[in-house]
């Protein structure tokens, strides 16, 4: 059955590891007939939540910034798959402004269950990745009860003789298995 998957590209660089392994996911996820729509945080201004409480009292949030018009496309995702470069351990803070501000749909009721994935990039080795994989599995998977499709860790990327391609392979095949 055909999913509407909602990619969020938590990378402030354009075109670099995490959008390109992005691409793979999405191009993998389009060729087995899911529709599949991206959110690129880099360029948005998206503030962390301020727990003020407004939640849909007034719009989604109070806050009226570029997170405004992702509500509507978390709403109607069927699967959501984040992605992130790792940035001091852990994913980065536009990534995590975005996670927060979904708090909004949480205390509304309108936070449903959904399919997820994970794609975790990082200039390190693969346990510069733990924080975030922990993060995922006890927030998203264990908290949210969302059901994990998949997840992957591409190390070392900053790396002499780093090859991208193998990785571009991994997320074009969870695309395809979505």
């Amino acid at each position: 059955m055909a999913k509407k998957i909602l990619v969020i590209d938590g990378s402030p660089r354009v075109g670099k590891n995490t959008d390109q392994l992005c691409d793979a996911f999405m191009k993998g996820a389009q060729e087995a007939g899911h529709e599949v729509v991206k959110f690129r945080v880099a360029g948005k201004k998206i503030n962390g939540c301020i727990h003020c409480a407004q939640c849909f009292k007034n719009g989604p949030c109070s806050q009226k910034d570029d997170m405004i018009p992702l509500y509507d496309e978390i709403e109607k995702a069927d699967m959501i798959v984040l992605a992130s470069p790792i940035y001091f351990w852990q994913i980065t803070a536009q990534t995590k402004a975005v996670i927060d501000r979904m708090y909004a749909l949480y205390v509304a009721g309108r936070f449903q269950r959904k399919d997820t994935a994970a794609i975790f990039v990082s200039g390190g080795d693969a346990d510069c990745c733990d924080e975030a994989v922990s993060f995922y599995k006890n927030v998203i998977i264990n908290r949210l009860h969302w059901n994990d499709k998949g997840m992957m860790v591409c190390p070392r990327t900053s790396r002499e003789g780093f090859e991208l391609a193998p990785h571009l392979e991994k997320a074009y095949e969870m695309g395809k298995n979505a």
